[in-house]
């Protein structure tokens, strides 16, 4: 059977508590990419700056869809890009530092926040060391494909975005939330993919609530039992994958057939 697998990073690859690929996901990934009939992808919120987190397995997909969408690339080749507009930018920044919140601004090389402060630096917490530079004007003179807002209350993070109405808003783990257009998300971006790919399965596998899309869309969708969202999208997944820090994602692929 020919199958196209998307994969979330964070806490669905990855280990956001002991920061690294367990082993059987790295098996897991290995044997998918090996077989000609797979087509191997993710699909993250992170940025191509901040993706280096999978080291030695990156090369190992094909297709990466990065800041929830706003980026599509095929062999390390962009061939989607939608960048948001300065002047929407521009509304935020200016409404963010009148209520004294950090923005921050996700580019492809690189990424930004206008400041620095207890509420930044608790979203990082569970990340890599690779932290943003301070740069207020970075909008102005790079393509931004997500922005970002930190506060330790997530539901006045949630109270916040409602005045963003250009935006559709994400929560991180803790800490954060993204702000990405709402034509802009991971299923729009894996449906652009699967339009290559028309006789193959599509299997999605995510933890977090901008997994939901992609999940709902797929064949087989997939979501991690760790997710702090699982009873709001367990009814429409097709299977609950163990929790990561179980290590037995590639049992339970063996499992349930999925490779």
């Amino acid at each position: 059977m020919k199958r196209l697998y998307i994969f979330d990073i964070d806490n669905t690859l990855r280990s956001s508590k002991q920061q690294k690929v367990l082993s059987q996901t790295i098996k897991l990934i290995k044997e998918i990419a090996s077989n000609p009939d797979y087509v191997l992808g993710l699909a993250t919120g992170r940025g191509p700056a901040k993706i280096n987190v999978l080291n030695d397995l990156l090369p190992y997909f094909k297709y990466k869809v990065l800041v929830n969408g706003g980026v599509i690339l095929e062999n390390n080749k962009i061939i989607f890009d939608d960048p948001i507009d300065k002047r929407d930018i521009d509304k935020v920044a200016q409404d963010t530092m009148n209520r004294g919140f950090s923005m921050g601004m996700v580019g492809y090389d690189e990424e930004a926040i206008t400041f620095v402060d207890e509420h930044v630096s608790y979203a990082f917490k569970g990340y890599d060391t690779n932290k943003p530079k301070v740069d207020a004007d970075f909008y102005l003179n790079h393509k931004v494909y997500q922005l970002w807002v930190f506060n330790k209350d997530q539901q006045v993070l949630l109270d916040l975005a409602k005045s963003y109405t250009n935006f559709k808003p994400y929560l991180w783990h803790y800490g954060g939330i993204d702000l990405v257009y709402p034509r802009v998300s991971k299923e729009h971006a894996v449906s652009i993919i699967k339009q290559k790919y028309p006789e193959h399965e599509l299997i999605c596998v995510g933890d977090g609530h901008n997994d939901f899309g992609m999940i709902r869309l797929a064949d087989k969708g997939v979501i991690m039992g760790n997710s702090r969202w699982l009873d709001e999208i367990k009814e429409e997944a097709t299977f609950i994958a163990p929790h990561i820090e179980d290590d037995k994602l590639y049992d339970f692929f063996k499992e349930n057939n999925l490779i």
